[in-house]
């Protein structure tokens, strides 16, 4: 390889990676401490009474990251430690085109959520981080437009999925694992990666009823969550 085009191949490759970063969306100034990390996961359910502060934590999360929450939390019971072993979730959506592109880069669409599309998110407080057998696909979001009368039901992915949604299919194969990376890292600080999950549904334009439920694992142990329902408006 000519010395020129090293050069232009390392300088791709650091727009990109930078370019990445910088269109995920900025955390709030001074963002609560998220309940589970890439170096402390929360393995404790929450107290009854700290429940409360649990819900206001994973809302601030969601909100920092540009989503709407849904209309009211959801819990699922016996899913950790002693007692009522109570983990709570909120589920939220945005509609694209999401992430707003602070940086172009000519050719490439940067955005993870399309005109015309809503993705779905589910953010449970206090769940261990999945791992190569965690049970991932519990989760299911059912939708309807009723601007348009269509609707369906949707599987939600994990934090893994997320990522890969997340990079664009314009990304050269050869960069695509260095951009991963960046979004990843992104995401292990900003959100509780615990049970996390999404998905991305092209719901079209108009308003858009949905609702979250299923299961999630949480070391090897079925949690249910039942329903939480939101009302997005995609323009």
């Amino acid at each position: 390889m000519t010395e020129p085009r090293r050069s232009t191949t390392l300088t791709t490759l650091a727009a990109c990676a930078a370019a990445l970063l910088l269109t995920a969306p900025t955390a709030a100034a001074e963002p609560a401490a998220p309940a589970v990390t890439r170096d402390a996961p929360a393995t404790q359910a929450a107290d009854p009474g700290d429940l409360l502060g649990a819900y206001h934590t994973v809302v601030d999360t969601l909100e920092a990251l540009g989503v709407q929450p849904f209309l009211y939390p959801t819990v699922a019971a016996n899913c950790a430690g002693d007692g009522l072993g109570l983990i709570p979730a909120v589920a939220g959506a945005v509609p694209g085109p999401w992430p707003a592109n602070s940086v172009q880069i000519p050719g490439l669409d940067l955005t993870a959520v399309k005109s015309g599309q809503t993705m779905f998110t589910f953010l449970p407080y206090g769940l261990s981080p999945d791992t190569a057998t965690t049970k991932t696909s519990g989760m299911q979001v059912a939708w309807l437009n009723i601007s348009t009368g269509r609707g369906g039901l949707a599987s939600m992915g994990s934090i893994t999925d997320i990522v890969r949604a997340m990079v664009p299919p314009e990304v050269p194969v050869e960069l695509r694992p260095l951009a991963e990376t960046a979004i990843r890292d992104f995401l292990f600080t900003a959100i509780p990666v615990g049970g996390v999950r999404a998905v991305p549904v092209d719901t079209g334009r108009g308003t858009v009823l949905a609702a979250v439920f299923g299961t999630t694992d949480n070391a090897g142990r079925s949690c249910f969550f039942f329903p939480t329902v939101g009302v997005t408006e995609v323009p």
